[in-house]
């Protein structure tokens, strides 16, 4: 029943993204912004911020971030990252003076400061990679590489964990994965990105690097969720999305993944 409701989540998903992606590039970056919020409202919640003045502020910098990217690739004004950086901190500064406590204001700094980096920053280059343009990842190309490897990562390892893993990867963390299910989903998508690089014949060293490093990254991604929930003590994030739970459940590889590949490749077409 489980596995039924995750793949009529994830075909119902991929429809909704197929027709977003190709609305343009202002509908596509205010869907992104509607996810950061749900993602930033599910991390508000799981580290217990009940101040609204906070979380209004986390909200309005999640799409500070976010649009700030539309506008920059858009070739728009846009302001440079270290000035969005500066009015993010000052806003919390002034609104943690205003709600100050002593004994918990730094680790309260830190974790709202964390959760917009965390969140609209890794989510913003969704926008980036959809307008991604240096030949031959053109015309949303580039998007669609990291979402279905990133996905081709998650079900690979799902799938030969479940059928052969029986060694755990990371106990501590999140016992259900295991050594073989990693492996598996490496491995699987190594393969789709070297045939991608092999039919735009751009197969070089760095390519076949790549394709190893990409699925690492999801990986790596999703562990790094993992240990966020078990220190925090939720199980799923949300449960906006039948069969996988919240937002940042679905989004947790992803947020590793995009600004991994978008460097990567822009550093392997351009230098």
């Amino acid at each position: 029943m489980m596995l039924k409701k995750r793949i009529a989540s994830a075909v119902i998903g991929i429809l909704i993204l197929i027709l977003l992606i190709f609305s343009g590039s202002l509908i596509f970056a205010a869907a992104v912004s509607a996810i950061v919020f749900i993602g930033l409202k599910e991390y508000c919640k799981m580290i217990s911020l009940d101040i609204k003045s906070s979380r209004i502020i986390i909200y309005f910098s999640g799409f500070l971030l976010i649009i700030n990217s539309y506008f920059s690739v858009n070739d728009f004004f846009n302001l440079p990252y270290g000035i969005i950086i500066f009015i993010i901190i000052i806003l919390l500064y002034l609104d943690l003076l205003l709600n100050y406590d002593d004994r918990n204001f730094l680790k309260n700094l830190s974790y709202q400061f964390f959760g917009i980096i965390y969140i609209a920053g890794g989510m913003s280059f969704a926008v980036f990679l959809r307008d991604f343009s240096l030949e031959p990842f053109q015309n949303t190309f580039a998007l669609w590489l990291v979402l279905i490897a990133t996905w081709i990562t998650d079900s690979g390892a799902y799938f030969s964990g479940k059928k052969f893993g029986k060694k755990q990867l990371a106990p501590k963390i999140s016992p259900n994965k295991t050594i073989v299910g990693a492996i598996g989903g490496i491995l699987s998508t190594a393969i789709f990105i070297l045939l991608v690089g092999y039919f735009l014949d751009i197969i070089s060293f760095y390519w076949i690097v790549f394709s190893f490093l990409l699925p690492a990254t999801a990986i790596i991604g999703d562990l790094f969720e993992s240990c966020l929930k078990r220190n925090l003590g939720v199980k799923d994030t949300g449960n906006i999305i039948p069969g996988h739970g919240g937002i940042l459940d679905r989004f947790d590889s992803f947020i590793f993944t995009a600004p991994f590949t978008y460097y990567f490749l822009y550093f392997l077409l351009v230098v």
